[in-house]
């Protein structure tokens, strides 16, 4: 019976092996190396049309199966793909069993299969784009980390125009993508984190984290986005696990350093006033009187006071408590004594930055998990630094080649503290550069803590306080906890069709407190703070979006097509909770309960916006080289007035690679490309609906709702090239004409409708911009390279039509109308008067008889054109004034005589330009990145206030030229009663070094066998940050700005000042 059973058993596995060897699978293995014969590692590897493959190895090994059931002899396509080497593809037949393929790839120095994944619907190689899109790749980014995103694209992108508006270490810069998209609302883009649209501060972004940047500058490219990209997108692209590395791989670096003012503010050493009599008190605690004639001379008073020793104390000054000219009227006299205020306040504050990532993948599975602890002191002391802690997860899990699923999160913590800028008081930079240098800022009393009023106070008898004083005693305090969360899901039933969804959640929870305690001083009574004062506001903003997208993939004859089909849900929530009072009835006591009754305030807002988006997009090209693609979408938004409750946007681009059909010498890419496309802006929430204030009083109407009310709509027209040469180089090109129409404005309402204004679409804004952008590596050799980046641009912003407003002013600062807003005007044009430089420029009436103010010099009875003359400054004056209270300066006027309103000047740059450098010699690395700005203006505000309170050096400079003190004083012409003058604007162009790092990297050879079998990389670095500036501007920078759109309204009011930082870092890779 056994044998029998053994025969069965031997010929049914006869009859098997025929078929078990039919249903062989196939794997295909092989290396991937570079040019010079290197491994490159994280290599991918696959057969796309069948969802199958592998990643390269630390040896650049790969290695995959094809299961039997999908071999049967048939031809396959095999790609590999690596950042920064041209993708390589060949033809293999699928047969049984095991075949090696290896690759050796050529770097891709033009970038034409880089991927593009913003203002696409799916990631697209660069070279398929009809638009222009600008991607800043991770190596560009981590010579010099930036503090923010924002500043990272600086000089490395045409089109962008950047402005570090504050010093304020909390504050992120602002971005402006081409020209203005609006008359009143932000210029910031659209951010977006790994497929997440965010709704908070790019401060928050840890630069550690980020892969790369990509920038979508106009509406062409935005329209994928609709009515949230009016002003383009942005998307920050975050690292993720290391694939083809066997076990986890660790990144710790530490940065510290100190930063520092850049340069001298000029502020007089001298002073205009009577020395008569003075009462000093020694540092000894004894006093000395001084009495003068006030006849003396400089250089006798400063004979006299050089006995004084230092540390002295000025205890009374007649003449200067009156306010008393000296007789010569000269600003040239010594103070008695002086003190370095500017270095007392503005002090070297610690710089430290701390990460440490881990990470790993393989087939199925990666991630990168990171912290980081940053922070920034700024410039001030006694103030606490900026201080932001980061946690990140990054995961994806694909356990089929037909399912995946992504994770991308963060949890940010955010501690700082607030500034006032603009405006006196309490304001740390006007009190510093306004109180006389008589005075110790560093003064204590005798509890030890700083005094408001220093010995001298009474003196100057001004409205200042002292910072230091102000940083000790005042809480001013900002809190944020912010969670980004991204969830993604993709399902691919065949190899043409896959379904994805993707959640997201962008979270914030924010606390501001502001703090007086009982007691506080300040320059005059003020019933609020004097008996303490405290104010604590919650706010929550939440954007939850849910998204879910079809996209298909054909490919037949030559013809490649990708149509996507997505709909969006927006949920966007924002709450606030506010309560405050005064009069604390004890002191110490820190509660909005132990207040006054009378004073408490509690106040609470909610709103919540909701919106449904769609859109098909749909690209095709034949050969990859004729390239179409087209776009259609419809938003639904509640922030939208009821009767125009939906908008449409679309796009439609085309390109063709000339260098597919025509060869042409040392060319390797040349493509053509024309795009149109729009996008919008939406209004603010409440500006459709009624607003009412309620008060004792009883309910007063506000703001007219407006039903009608809808997003204004950005359309541009973008033409460009692309050129790709002796296999290096590359070069973009691009021109862009936007026309804003739509624009939401507030328009007043006569007194009959009830209301104060109504929003509606009235505004119309136009502008271009030449871009160009060439980069490659000048050197590229085994033990030396260079590689550069050279940006150019120029931007022209318009507004076209107000809709029938009357052309306005916008108030700037404190009080100073300045930015004007008119049909047919640059956006970005200065109002005010004009002070002459031209005798031609004095209006004259009809018998020649001057206008203007001014003096009869000659005695003639009248005045004419010559009792004028322009003076060594370059201005028109009395003839004959120099040197006495006389010599005014003269405005233009019109028919009437009256000082004439007209345009001073504007803030738009004639161009930027951007050239960046990283050279490297055998693991020495010196990179550096200038940035110029050209052209544009800046009204110094803060220089117009100090010649008001005779602190300002020019008075100094102008006594030693021979002028009168009148000349320029808080009296004179050229003050102009605070008002807005030609004088104040200056010249805003600018050179700065903004990055510098020199570095020296040790590899496992280097290390050697005690180190290099544990840790891969060591790299020690010496950086700087904002480290020179060339400029003619005479405040403490010109890249100054208000903070409200501030890369249009360029107005310098004793911000706080940019300065520059030195820092060391390590590097250790394991």
């Amino acid at each position: 019976m056994m044998k029998k059973l053994s025969g069965v058993a031997l010929c049914l596995a006869l009859w098997l092996v025929p078929g078990l060897a039919m249903a062989q699978s196939a794997t295909i293995t092989g290396t991937v190396t570079d040019d010079q014969g290197e491994p490159l590692i994280g290599a991918q590897v696959a057969i796309q049309a069948m969802t199958l493959g592998s990643v390269t190895d630390i040896n650049g090994q790969y290695s995959f199966e094809v299961p039997a059931a999908r071999v049967n002899g048939q031809p396959a396509v095999l790609e590999v793909r690596y950042i920064g080497f041209q993708t390589a593809s060949r033809q293999i037949t699928l047969t049984p069993g095991t075949q090696i393929q290896d690759f050796e790839l050529v770097p891709d120095l033009l970038g034409l299969d880089e991927v593009i994944v913003t203002g696409v619907a799916v990631g697209t190689p660069t070279k398929k784009l009809g638009f222009s899109i600008s991607k800043v790749s991770g190596e560009a980014l981590e010579e010099v980390p930036a503090p923010d995103p924002a500043s990272a694209l600086r000089g490395k992108v045409a089109g962008v125009s950047i402005i570090q508006a504050s010093g304020d270490p909390s504050q992120a810069a602002s971005i402006r993508l081409r020209g203005s998209t609006t008359i009143n609302g932000s210029q910031e883009p659209l951010i977006i984190i790994d497929g997440v649209i965010t709704d908070g501060s790019l401060r928050d972004i840890n630069m550690e984290d980020v892969e790369s940047i990509e920038v979508v500058k106009g509406a062409a490219a935005a329209s994928l986005y609709g009515s949230l990209a009016g002003n383009g997108v942005i998307q920050i692209r975050t690292k993720r696990g290391a694939q083809g590395v066997a076990g986890p791989q660790v990144k710790v670096r530490s940065e510290f350093g100190f930063s520092q003012i850049s340069r001298e503010y000029p502020l007089a050493t001298k002073h205009p006033w009577v020395v008569d009599e003075l009462t000093i008190r020694l540092p000894d605690g004894s006093t000395q009187d001084f009495t003068f004639t006030g006849n003396e001379s400089p250089s006798e008073l400063e004979a006299a006071f050089a006995s004084i020793p230092e540390g002295s104390k000025i205890l009374s000054w007649t003449g200067r408590s009156q306010g008393a000219v000296d007789p010569d009227r000269r600003f040239e006299n010594p103070f008695p004594v002086l003190y370095d205020n500017i270095d007392a306040v503005f002090t070297g504050q610690p710089f430290n930055s701390n990460y440490v990532s881990v990470g790993s993948a393989t087939e199925q599975f990666n991630y990168l998990a990171s912290f980081e602890n940053y922070g920034q002191g700024g410039v001030l002391d006694p103030v606490d630094p900026y201080q932001r802690n980061t946690f990140r997860l990054n995961a994806d899990y694909t356990p089929s080649e037909r399912f995946g699923v992504k994770f991308s999160g963060s949890y940010i913590t955010v501690d700082s503290p607030s500034f006032e800028e603009q405006g006196q008081g309490d304001n740390y930079f006007y009190s510093v550069l306004t109180m006389d240098p008589y005075m110790d800022l560093t003064e204590k009393n005798e509890d030890g803590t700083y005094s408001n009023k220093p010995t001298g106070y009474e003196v100057q008898a001004s409205n200042w306080q002292n910072p230091l004083y102000v940083a000790e005693q005042r809480e001013f305090s900002f809190q944020r906890d912010r969670l980004l969360t991204g969830f993604e899901a993709s399902f691919a039933p065949t190899n043409w069709f896959s379904l994805h969804g993707r959640q997201s959640l962008d979270k914030s929870y924010v606390q501001l407190q502001t703090y007086y305690p009982k007691g506080y001083e300040t320059p005059t009574p003020n019933s609020t703070v004097n008996d303490g004062f405290d104010s604590r506001q919650s706010q929550t903003y939440s954007t939850a979006i849910s998204e879910l997208w079809a996209q298909f993939n054909q490919s037949f004859s030559q013809f490649n097509l990708t149509a996507i089909a997505k709909y969006l849900y927006e949920d966007r929530q924002y709450e606030t909770f506010s309560a405050s009072g005064s009069r604390y009835f004890a002191k110490g006591v820190r509660d909005i309960g132990g207040l006054d009754p009378e004073t408490r305030n509690i106040d609470s807002y909610t709103a919540r916006e909701k919106a449904e988006n769609y859109f098909l997009n749909v690209d095709l090209d034949y050969a990859e080289k004729y390239i179409l693609s087209g776009l259609i979408r419809r938003d639904g938004s509640s922030s939208f007035g009821a009767d125009e409750r939906w908008q449409t946007y679309y796009r439609g681009s085309i390109a063709y690679r000339l260098t597919e059909d025509f060869s042409i010498p040392n060319v390797q890419e040349l493509k053509l490309r024309l795009s149109y496309g729009t996008s919008g802006q939406r209004p603010p929430f409440s500006a459709q609906y009624e607003t009412y204030s309620v008060g004792s009083s009883g309910i007063s109407p506000g703001i007219l709702g407006n039903r009608n009310l809808k997003p204004s709509r950005v359309a541009e027209l973008e033409a460009g090239l692309n050129l790709g040469f002796l296999n290096r180089f590359s070069f973009e090109a691009n021109y862009a004409v936007t026309n804003v129409e739509n624009d939401y404005l507030l328009v007043p309402l006569p007194a009959v409708a009830g209301f104060s204004a109504q929003w509606r679409n009235v505004g119309e804004i136009k502008s271009t911009a030449l871009e160009f952008a060439l980069s490659g590596p000048a050197i590229s050799r085994s033990d030396f390279s260079w590689d550069y980046g050279l940006t150019f641009s120029r931007v022209t912003q318009e507004v076209t039509d107000l809709g029938g407003i009357p052309p306005f002013t916008r108030a700037a600062g404190g009080a100073i109308p300045l930015f004007r807003f008119e049909a047919g005007l640059p956006y970005g044009t200065m109002y005010g008067n004009e002070v002459l430089t031209s005798l031609d420029d004095l209006t004259l009436d009809a018998d020649g008889n001057v206008l203007n103010a001014g003096i009869d010099t000659n005695g003639d009875g009248r005045l004419t054109r010559d009792d004028y003359e322009i003076n060594q400054h370059g201005y028109v004056v009395p003839k004959g004034t120099h040197g006495t209270p006389d010599e005014q300066v003269v405005y233009r006027v019109d028919e009437n005589g009256e000082k004439m309103v007209v345009s001073i000047g504007n803030t738009q740059p004639d161009f930027t330009l951007g050239f960046s450098s990283n050279l490297n010699y055998k693991g020495i690395g010196l990179y550096f990145l200038v940035d110029w700005v050209q052209g544009g203006e800046v009204y110094n505000y803060t220089k117009q206030l100090l010649y008001f309170n005779d602190r300002h050096k020019d008075l100094q400079d102008f006594a030693a030229q021979g002028f009168d003190y009148g000349y320029a004083n808080g009296s004179s012409q050229i003050y102009n009663g605070a008002d807005a003058s030609s004088y104040f604007v200056e010249d805003a162009s600018f050179i700065k070094l903004r990055e510098l790092s020199l570095s020296y990297t040790l590899g496992r050879k280097q290390l050697g066998s005690a180190l290099g079998n544990y840790v891969d990389r060591v790299k020690i670095s010496v950086i700087g940050r904002n480290l020179l500036t060339f400029t003619d501007y005479t405040g403490w920078d010109p890249e100054v700005a208000l903070r409200t759109n501030a890369t249009n309204f360029r107005l310098d009011e004793y911000a706080y000042p940019n300065y520059r930082t030195f820092t060391g870092a390590i590097e250790l890779r394991f």
